[in-house]
């Protein structure tokens, strides 16, 4: 479990069993507390977190296999939202930075794609650890990781 000191982040991703890698491989000093699975998920959960809100409770028949890790029912202040590799694209961020209009500002780390980095599996999540931690930790160090922006890991 996290400390109350633990930065609380937002992760998209498209592959449920990386994002469940890059979310253990972030702690102690980030803790996931929403996993989103599609960009039209994230247009829709993202902007209640960022509120403060938390997420509505799963309908009945909701099958917890598809969000495993989607952890919003308790509000928490959220200080990053960090796109996975399906999320890169220019168009992609546009979409849920829009959705997100007029809520709280946050920090939005996407891949730098020009970036070599290893085939998808094991190698592939430890590596997007590593690249997330070292642009959080650059912006906590020169005060960024406070109002919005777009960031590139």
């Amino acid at each position: 479990m996290a400390s109350s000191n633990t930065l609380r982040i937002i992760l998209c991703g498209k592959s449920t069993q990386l994002a469940l890698t890059v979310k253990a491989g972030l702690l102690p000093e980030y803790e996931v507390i929403h996993i989103i699975l599609s960009p039209e998920a994230g247009a829709s959960e993202i902007p209640p977190l960022l509120a403060g809100h938390g997420l509505p409770r799963p309908a009945r028949d909701h099958d917890p296999q598809q969000e495993p890790s989607n952890l919003g029912s308790a509000p928490a202040p959220i200080s990053a939202v960090v796109l996975g590799g399906g999320y890169g694209d220019d168009e992609s961020v546009r979409r849920l930075r829009a959705a997100c209009a007029g809520e709280r500002g946050v920090p939005w780390l996407r891949p730098d794609v020009s970036v070599p980095t290893p085939p998808p599996g094991l190698k592939y999540g430890a590596h997007v650890v590593g690249r997330v931690k070292a642009c959080l930790r650059e912006l906590e160090e020169e005060g960024r990781a406070v109002g919005d922006g777009v960031y590139f890991y």
